[in-house]
């Protein structure tokens, strides 16, 4: 039994590109390995091209090649967000055409989400895991090696039947995260994951040759109306326990003499008990290491105590996920929970520490945004003076509350075709130019006004936190 896993690349249109290594790969292959399956992973980010290449000719070419060679049983294509959708649907037609007898299954986000239309429309995806994949997909390919098909048994899982789609909707996650194999490092080359870091924050002074991403916990309990990742990673926080995240750290720091990582978990500090432990693990190790949350952590289980432990740590780069400045839409609309108050107890502690980087980030364009709305949030970024405001403007993704509620009173603006997201990611990648919604009280002119004072707000707050800096 052979599986080859293929990473797509990362959008052009996509500015940061500093999380290379895909874990989700590296997990999938680290389980599939486990019991017994020969796996290879393609991750087209890492190839290099000339400038004279036509890129989606040399990807196409590089597929094409490796399934050649390696001549699997059954290709694995991820899909983790809706920009690399349209080049994963290239490279199953491609690969069909080419070799029709291989299955392809899909997985990752834009798959889960929108896995009857693709199921429906893309005749080269022949199933498609919904959500955490581990289980299924070692179930999938056991299935294969059999050749006894079974996939009414299979959890998260959707196939064809005939000219109708069967889907098992995802109803169990794995609850021991630390029975899974660490990710299959030995399976790719770090070395080609290197990029230039020189200009990254590094008050320890360590080397940084890229950033590598950890999962320390699965999930966010809370239900904000305009986050979907519950539909992936279910409704549960689960937690690895501190001693086995540490001892990935550890294999990774001995092994590759690596010392700089990113938490990408959806909610690291929701359990302050787990945080003190794994921050008071890696302090016991004498771990010289530097990590940051690129995901906004969640600041209302927030407190001085954390803050310390993660400082003390490594933690030099920090997420604040604020998300509005005014308490109606962050409370009443959004489903925060989080006061006012706690924003500037949280924010105020983090200038304690001239070393750590703080980011916050801020969403607007929700339906039920005002005028009055939009000052709050702006002035709230002006006080709270942190290194870098994010500001994103709103995206309804599919699934969410505010989804439905978009569709039901229909906010929906420029003729959106709502039934083919599946299909345009341009949905997703517009750079902030562009807004999707209107809301109950705000003409499109209004959002384009506070867009560009938010930018401009932006644009200040970071030249005059570089100058603090450079001193």
């Amino acid at each position: 039994m052979k599986f080859l896993l293929i990473n797509p690349p990362t959008p052009e249109v996509i500015s940061n590109k500093e999380y290379y290594v895909p874990p989700n790969m590296l997990y999938l292959a680290a389980v599939l390995q486990k019991t017994g399956v020969e796996v290879n992973i393609l991750d087209l980010n890492i190839l290099r091209l000339h400038e004279s290449q036509n890129i989606k000719e040399a990807y196409d070419k590089a597929v094409i090649e490796r399934v050649s060679d390696f001549r699997p049983s059954m290709i694995g294509l991820g899909c983790l967000f809706s920009g690399q959708f349209p080049d994963a649907l290239r490279f199953s037609e491609k690969i069909k055409d080419a070799f029709p007898a291989i299955p392809i299954v899909m997985g990752g986000i834009h798959a889960t989400l929108y896995h009857k239309e693709i199921l429906t429309n893309c005749r080269s995806i022949d199933w498609i895991v919904l959500g955490e994949g581990e289980t299924a997909i070692t179930q999938l390919a056991a299935m294969h090696r059999t050749g006894r098909y079974e996939f009414d048994r299979i959890d998260g899982f959707a196939y064809k039947v005939g000219r109708t789609i069967a889907v098992n909707p995802k109803r169990n996650f794995i609850s021991d995260l630390d029975a899974l194999p660490f990710p299959a490092y030995h399976l790719i080359n770090l070395e080609d994951y290197y990029h230039d870091t020189s200009n990254w924050h590094n008050p320890r002074g360590l080397p940084i040759n890229a950033s590598l991403p950890l999962l320390s916990s699965r999930s966010c309990p809370m239900r904000c109306n305009f986050c979907s990742m519950f539909m992936v990673m279910g409704p549960k926080w689960r937690s690895r326990s501190p001693k086995n995240v540490v001892d990935e750290i550890q294999f990774l720091y001995d092994e590759y003499g690596h010392s700089h990582f990113s938490f990408m978990d959806d909610n690291l500090t929701l359990n302050k008990r787990n945080t003190l432990e794994l921050c008071n693990e890696i302090i016991r190790r004498n771990l010289n290491i530097q990590f940051e949350t690129p995901n906004g952590v969640a600041t209302r289980t927030f407190d001085a105590d954390v803050l310390d432990a993660l400082v003390t740590a490594g933690l030099v780069r920090i997420s604040f996920a604020i998300e509005s400045g005014s308490d109606f839409i962050r409370n009443r609309i959004m489903g925060k929970h989080l006061p006012l108050e706690k924003i500037y107890e949280v924010v105020q502690l983090t200038k304690k520490y001239p070393e750590l980087y703080v980011r916050a980030f801020f969403i607007m364009g929700l339906p039920e945004e005002t005028r009055e709305t939009l000052e709050d949030t702006y002035r709230l970024i002006e006080e709270i003076d942190v290194d870098k405001p994010i500001v994103s403007n709103l995206i309804p993704f599919p699934g969410t509350k505010l989804f439905e509620q978009a569709l039901r009173d229909d906010l929906f603006v420029d003729n959106l075709d709502v039934d083919n997201l599946w299909k345009n990611p341009s949905f997703y990648f517009t750079e902030n130019k562009r807004f999707f919604i209107k809301p109950y009280n705000l003409d499109l002119t209004d959002l384009h006004e506070y867009r560009s004072k938010f930018d401009e707000l932006i644009e200040r707050c970071i030249s005059e936190k570089m100058r603090v800096r450079v001193g």
